[in-house]
């Protein structure tokens, strides 16, 4: 192909690389932007969970559905007052800790998991955090509100419970088969967050005031879209800069004999 005195003709095998390259680029800049618009369906499912009045955890069919849509629930129940869980490796400011999982005993006879907030670790991976419950919150029937939520697994592999014999024990990612068979009893396959982060990590949404929440730290996205905008378009700029330096370097002038012919 002729441009002005040059000529576009690059090699076969540079013309491949170019285009397998360049579809790799497109490829994950769409993907970010595919990320990006999940980011933002689930800010706008939990901001419209926040304006629902809530419904009895028993009453939903469907968890499944419910937590993408972040369903504001109320339950009511009593404390396990030995059985908890620490789900592992969740950053609050920076700091690597736990969020501690309480077991409610709900009247319908089913375990829920709750969560109660984050903690910082103990001073060893061997000596967890003391998450004692307050007395306030111990033998007695109490009763909350929370979003309905289904934590991704994420790139999470191995056991999804661990600790040995005692209790609190690890959660790596929610299994609620293997929740289920650590606790001996019906657990519903949902974690219900006690209390929502925003985004800005500055301000939190608490449904029911009580005394036995820890910080604040779960968020429906725990990144905004921004960030995914951010990364798309570095890799559409990549892709338009390779496509200019593949057309300059493939570009040859056309000496004058070549011309004439």
């Amino acid at each position: 192909m002729r441009i002005g005195n040059r000529r576009f003709r690059p090699k076969l095998w540079a013309l491949a690389l170019y285009i397998v390259v360049l579809s790799c680029m497109l490829a994950l800049g769409n993907w970010q932007m595919d990320r990006a618009a999940l980011k933002v369906s689930l800010q706008e499912a939990a901001e419209a969970a926040r304006d629902e009045a809530a419904v009895p955890l028993g009453s939903i069919a469907d968890l499944t559905v419910a937590a993408a849509g972040y369903k504001r629930v109320s339950l009511a129940g009593s404390y396990d007052e030995v059985r908890q869980f620490l789900w592992d490796n969740r950053t609050y400011n920076g700091q690597a800790g736990y969020e501690v999982i309480s077991v409610l005993s709900l009247d319908s006879g089913q375990l829920a998991l709750v969560n109660r907030g984050w903690v910082a670790p103990g001073q060893s991976r061997q000596i967890l955090p003391d998450v004692t419950l307050p007395d306030a919150a111990i033998e007695q029937r109490v009763e909350i509100e929370g979003y309905l939520s289904r934590p991704s697994q994420g790139f999470a592999s191995g056991a999804a419970v661990t600790g040995g014999e005692g209790w609190p024990k690890l959660v790596q990612y929610f299994d609620y088969d293997t929740i289920e068979q650590t606790l001996g009893e019906p657990v519903v396959s949902a974690v219900v967050q006690a209390q929502s982060l925003g985004t800005d990590s500055s301000t939190a949404t608490v449904l029911t005031s009580r005394p036995e929440w820890l910080k604040a730290n779960w968020q429906p996205a725990a990144s905004g879209p921004a960030k995914h905008y951010s990364y798309a378009f570095q890799w559409f700029a990549m892709a338009l800069a390779l496509t200019g330096i593949f057309l300059v370097v493939n570009l040859e002038k056309i000496v004058p004999d070549a011309l004439e012919t």
